[in-house]
């Protein structure tokens, strides 16, 4: 089956949200802040996703804007968690839509996991779902 990856009643926004700066880092001399690493707070079952990507702080040379992991459950807990993620990342183009593909037999529903480069202040993610057939 051929995904209808061009038709735009197939997707559907699922989550949307800016995050900031929440440390500075100690470099003298340089403009970089830290908003770190982050879960995104809530469980997606659409093995297709595309993100899009945003920033305010973006030069206009800059083409990405950092990384995301799909994040699973798993029976075999390490210091607490039962959290697992799967060995691979996908880079975010900046301002134009990323797409993302996982394995739908890992894993039913799953979290990503999200790491902007450091020299953002600001980002903002809109996160939508294929509804379309798989």
């Amino acid at each position: 089956m051929v995904l209808q990856l061009g038709d735009a009643s197939k997707w559907s926004l699922f989550y949307q949200e800016t995050f900031t700066q929440r440390y500075d880092l100690p470099v003298t001399h340089a403009d970089y802040s830290l908003i770190g690493e982050l879960v995104i707070p809530v469980l997606f079952d659409s093995h297709v996703l595309t993100v899009k990507a945003t920033s305010p702080d973006a030069k206009p040379n800059w083409k990405q804007l950092g990384y995301v992991k799909q994040k699973v459950r798993t029976a075999i807990q390490e210091g607490g968690t039962v959290e697992s993620f799967v060995n691979q990342r996908y880079l975010l183009s900046l301002n134009q839509p990323t797409l993302l593909m996982f394995d739908k037999e890992i894993a039913s529903t799953y979290a990503l996991w999200f790491r902007p480069f450091n020299w953002f202040k600001t980002v903002s993610l809109e996160i939508y779902e294929y509804t379309g057939t798989v």
